[in-house]
């Protein structure tokens, strides 16, 4: 039997104000790696109280988006969950098929970085996860700019798709 926890907005101060910075003009989405802020040296903390996961969905929304995308970080190439998230997502919004997406090579709207974590010095939540919680995550992108059905409706059949592929 699988094991679900799904956390609140770790940023309501930000979603309010439509940004990644907290109240206090820190990115909590570059703060995982040395913590700033208490938001995320909370979350740190709570993470830390937890056993690994088997896979992890980080849900967010882009400004700059022409469409839905993701990250996926599989640095193990287990099977991958990307296409059926893409391929679900694409029945409720477009998909960015742009070949670049935040500056990262992309293809079909699914971004593959090769990350060494160390390499970076401000871990958005996705690069802790990886380096300490699972073996297996995705980051999932709906565009902030297209109506907010379009966007939940995209995270939410994403996220199903993800559930009903066995691991």
């Amino acid at each position: 039997m699988r094991k679900l926890w799904l956390l609140p907005c770790l940023n309501p101060e930000g979603f309010v104000l439509n940004t990644r910075e907290n109240a206090g003009g820190v990115d909590l989405n570059r703060d995982y790696r040395q913590p700033k802020a208490a938001e995320s040296a909370a979350h740190i903390a709570w993470l830390e109280r937890q056993p690994k996961f088997d896979l992890y969905l980080c849900l967010h929304e882009d400004w700059e988006s022409y469409g839905f995308y993701l990250y996926e970080q599989n640095p193990d190439n287990q099977p991958s969950f990307a296409d059926k998230m893409i391929a679900a997502a694409k029945n409720v919004c477009p998909i960015d098929l742009s070949e670049n997406i935040e500056g990262r090579p992309a293809e079909s709207g699914i971004i593959r970085p090769l990350i060494n974590p160390l390499d970076r010095p401000d871990w958005p939540e996705a690069l802790y996860l990886i380096s300490h919680k699972s073996r297996q995550g995705y980051t999932l992108e709906a565009p902030s700019d297209f109506p907010l059905p379009a966007r939940v409706n995209a995270l939410a059949v994403a996220v199903q798709a993800a559930l009903a592929t066995p691991i």
